[in-house]
């Protein structure tokens, strides 16, 4: 089957782009940009969990390491293609007991009076065993194929074994199936040929026993032979999901721009599948008030992440941070907490604030924002828990030279606003945290605009981030990885970055790419020309090209090791996330009620007690839940306390959408409103603030 089809561009705000896909008879989807023209790329359909919005006409396709959004031009061709989705997998199972012949019913018909056509019956169930065995060969060699590509994941080296057990089992079988198929067509030739048919009963000598002629054991043979059916079904988890109309929420339904030409586009489908800020008195904060910090949890990872899986199953295409979920799935860190988390290298801002040269401060401003993926990389795939409304965090680090503070402000959408300052630099952001579920990967999107100033220069740098994914959540090696485009931008000097993160290249079909992690970020002046390149690894180190020919490479920045022992042991985080929800000397009896290191249930779970720590989980959400219909009865709006809405030349009109009826020309987004230090200095909190949990 073939046809147009659009495919959701891997870049924000790109898009779709029509393409001509073909499904091959072997179930491998390929796509290019005209029928004739070279193949972009292709996933197997027999690997992959499918799902589809009808009402949207929505194919999501996630292989585990690829990810296709495809949208159908017609309702039509949204069936038709489902239904020939299903028609190949419902047909890719090994069924040949329909072809089998038990020996009670080849008995029965030599006893009938029309022998002669009872031996050219026998004579043909002979020969479609026959070619049933030559069928097992053949999926005995896929079996084989199957185990050379997975024999260096160590995640799956028990599955390895079990089918190294089933190829050796099914090759016996194979053996014995093949010399009494041979045996039964010498005797029914024989036998038509007028030789007398020898034995009154005919018997398959399998390794597990005669074939009984109730056929029970040519069942057992079925359930064999069907190995590499049931085998896909378990191990890869693939499967037809149907979503609902609002399971997408929208990230896909609208008629966004669709690119139609063909060859001469500019297309990310070439790469591989690949004031908002007060002004306070100057900041001091003395490295002599730090204090002692722990360097590891309380306890190792608890919870079995597999026993989600169902969750997720049933939530294909759904923003996960809107559902509530088995707390096996969270690390003991808050959405708050990681937004803290983006500063780990600060420090490059202190060095951006000393520059003199507009450019080399871009540099490093871009730098910073691709740092804040850097510990993601140890991550395991757990997701953050979700803040309450009006949950707010703080970080005050001495030794890093900040003060942070964060709070959830909307519900729904999820978004949270957070504001640092230091001396050489202000940060803030507010953005929609989002999550998603496609079958076999989880996509982690934010969405929201990133601003740095810097102290002693009129810069305002604002940066966007791209989604991240963690590939191969059912079967095979997790990683993590972030693919698309950033772009820094000094709206000061008109100067700009786009930052490239690639789709990683090479590696087995279910382990981590050989090459991944790769950045290529290019900066460009005021008229739009390059000046220079940085390139390396998010996740290792950056570099200038010297003379922009890769010849000459200057490190500027490196990541640093996890810093902890058995780090993978608690839940991949560093150093500095393990710092993150430690009460010290710093926050005990100073911070508000409100604060997300007071949150029990988090706590709890740190401490390695899953099973309390759900208890108490489940209590706090109906408790917000409560406490928001009450407020809905009384007419009551829940706002934040630290935040407030002001308007954002920089955010997009439509992140905070206006009232139905009215239109925005600019943008809104929460902002610090200055108020937080101040009543944590005095110690007089607000009076109407209320306990969350």
């Amino acid at each position: 089957m073939s046809g147009w089809l659009l495919k959701k561009k891997r870049k924000k705000m790109q898009g779709w782009a029509k393409r001509w896909f073909q499904l091959s008879p072997s179930g491998v989807l390929s796509y290019s940009t005209s029928p004739n023209s070279v193949t972009r790329g292709s996933i197997q359909i027999m690997l992959a969990t499918i799902s589809s919005n009808p009402d949207q006409r929505l194919i999501h396709i996630d292989s585990g390491t690829m990810l296709y959004h495809l949208k159908t031009l017609t309702t039509e061709d949204h069936d038709k293609w489902t239904t020939a989705f299903r028609a190949y997998r419902s047909g890719g199972s090994i069924e040949i007991q329909n072809d089998l012949p038990t020996a009670a019913s080849m008995m029965e018909d030599v006893n009938t009076s029309n022998q002669q056509d009872n031996v050219e019956k026998g004579v043909k169930s002979a020969a479609a065993l026959r070619s049933s065995v030559i069928r097992l060969g053949d999926n005995i060699d896929v079996l084989r194929a199957l185990l050379d590509q997975l024999s260096n994941v160590p995640q799956v080296k028990d599955l390895n074994q079990k089918i190294s057990a089933l190829s050796r089992q099914l090759e016996k079988d194979q053996k014995a199936i093949q010399a009494n198929a041979d045996e039964q067509q010498k005797r029914w030739v024989a036998f038509r040929n007028g030789a007398p048919p020898g034995a009154s009963t005919v018997s398959l000598a399998l390794p597990n026993g005669d074939l009984d002629v109730d056929g029970s054991n040519r069942d057992s043979l079925h359930r064999s032979i069907s190995a590499r059916s049931s085998v896909s079904e378990q191990f890869f988890d693939a499967e037809d999901i149907i979503l609902s109309g609002g399971d997408d929420d929208g990230s896909f339904g609208g008629e966004e721009e669709i690119e139609v030409n063909n060859e001469d586009s500019s297309d990310d489908d070439d790469e591989p599948e690949v004031s908002a800020h007060d002004e306070s008195e100057t900041l001091e904060l003395s490295i002599a008030g730090d204090c002692v910090r722990r360097n590891r949890l309380p306890s190792h990872a608890v919870g079995d992440v597999g026993s989600a899986l169902s969750v997720f199953r049933k939530n294909v295409g759904k923003d996960l941070s809107t559902i509530s979920m088995p707390i096996s799935m969270n690390e003991p860190l808050n959405m708050l907490q990681h937004a803290c988390e983006d500063l780990e290298y600060c420090q490059v801002l202190d060095k951006a604030a000393t520059l003199s040269n507009s450019m080399e401060r871009l540099m490093h401003v871009a730098i910073f924002a691709v740092s804040s993926f850097a510990s993601t990389q140890y991550r395991t795939g757990r997701k953050p828990f979700n803040p309450m409304m009006t949950e707010t965090y703080e970080n005050i680090r001495p030794d890093k030279g900040f003060r942070f503070i964060a709070e959830k402000v909307s519900h729904n959408p999820l978004i949270i606003a957070a504001h640092a300052e230091a001396k050489a630099y202000k940060y803030w952001q507010c953005t929609k945290i989002k999550s998603k579920f496609w079958g076999k990967s989880m996509e982690f999107m934010t969405e929201g605009v990133f601003n740095v100033t810097l102290t002693g220069h009129d810069d305002h740098y604002t940066y966007n981030k791209p989604s991240s994914w963690m590939r191969n959540m059912i079967a095979g090696e997790k990683y993590l990885e972030t693919a698309g485009e950033m772009q820094v931008t000094n709206h000061k000097t008109g100067e700009y970055a786009t930052v490239s993160f690639k789709e990683g290249t090479g590696g087995g079909l279910f382990g981590a790419p050989t090459n991944r992690n790769d950045v290529i970020a290019t900066f460009y002046d005021s008229k739009g020309k390059k000046c220079r390149r940085i390139v390396g690894k998010w996740s290792d180190k950056l570099s200038e090209e010297i003379d922009m020919n890769k010849r000459k490479l200057s490190v500027l920045w490196n990541a640093n090791p996890p810093g902890i022992e058995d780090y993978a042991k608690y839940y991949g985080f560093t150093r500095y996330c393990v710092e993150l929800n430690e009460i010290t000397d710093l926050e005990r009896d100073k911070i508000p009620i409100t604060d997300t290191r007071n949150r029990p249930d988090q706590r709890l779970y740190e401490n390695g007690l899953a099973d309390e720590a759900d208890a108490e989980k489940q209590r706090i959400e109906q408790q917000q839940r409560e406490r928001r219909k009450e407020f809905e009865q009384q007419g009551v709006v829940w706002k934040p306390r630290w935040f407030a809405l002001q308007e954002d030349e920089h955010s997009d009109p439509l992140f905070i959408p206006p009232p139905e009826g009215e239109t925005a020309s600019t943008g809104k987004s929460f902002q610090y409103t200055g108020q937080y230090w101040q009543a944590r200095e005095t110690g007089q909190w607000p009076s109407d603030m209320f306990e969350l949990w």
